[in-house]
């Protein structure tokens, strides 16, 4: 049962990182929620869950993580969880793929990924390799497959087409074309669900700061 939304309340910072997904799905999901930029952060640190953001504050208490924050709010509604175990396991699979794709460019963010190795995560094509080093091309390749096998269509994995899974999913996807437009060239089912999901009202309200966060999410990931 859907908790009372008025009790809503999202932080996480000005940035595109691992705030964007969870506000997305809470604008599209319908929910009476509130979002905010940290004012203090020294002093908010110490009152959260695991000392980081994102939070939401709800009826039940704080929730720290990403993840376990989109997956709360999956729990509101079929719409954002999905309509039935299969649907719920296509977005669940898309949350897991998407965080290990935002996970490599943290490393290269943090500079643990750099010269030769950097370069190989825009260009590798390997699939042999374990999964830990596979590049984007490989990460993408997957998903475009099981766009085809999980019966996706008209630019959705699901019925509804903003799954908590698909929300983190088309965040992962924009910070990658935030720094290479093209990026999804090669991958027309990945590219249609990015333009669908992008054109949505709820997803443009995030984007162009008009929802329920105070402005924008800047571009964090840079190279």
């Amino acid at each position: 049962m859907a908790a009372n939304s008025s009790d809503f309340r999202y932080t996480y910072f000005k940035l595109w990182a691992k705030g964007p997904a969870a506000a997305l799905a809470l604008q599209h999901s319908g929910l009476e929620w509130e979002g905010a930029f940290p004012e203090d952060w020294k002093a908010l640190k110490p009152t959260t869950p695991f000392l980081e953001l994102p939070i939401l504050e709800t009826p039940s208490g704080t929730i720290g993580h990403e993840l376990a924050i989109l997956n709360y709010i999956g729990q509101q509604s079929q719409k954002m969880a999905g309509v039935d175990l299969t649907e719920f396991a296509i977005s669940q699979q898309l949350l897991n793929q998407a965080e290990d794709m935002y996970q490599k460019l943290s490393k290269l963010k943090s500079g643990l990924l750099s010269g030769e190795e950097a370069d190989a995560c825009w260009t590798d094509e390997n699939e042999q390799t374990h999964n830990r080093n596979f590049g984007f091309k490989v990460y993408l390749k997957l998903l475009e497959a099981f766009y085809k096998a999980s019966g996706g269509s008209g630019g959705k994995f699901t019925t509804s087409g903003v799954t908590v899974g698909e929300c983190k999913l088309f965040s992962t996807l924009h910070a990658l074309k935030l720094i290479k437009d093209n990026i999804l060239a090669d991958y027309p089912e990945l590219a249609g669900f990015y333009d669908r999901f992008a054109g949505e009202d709820a997803t443009q309200a995030i984007l162009k700061g008009e929802g329920k966060m105070p402005g924008t999410f800047d571009q964090y990931f840079k190279f």
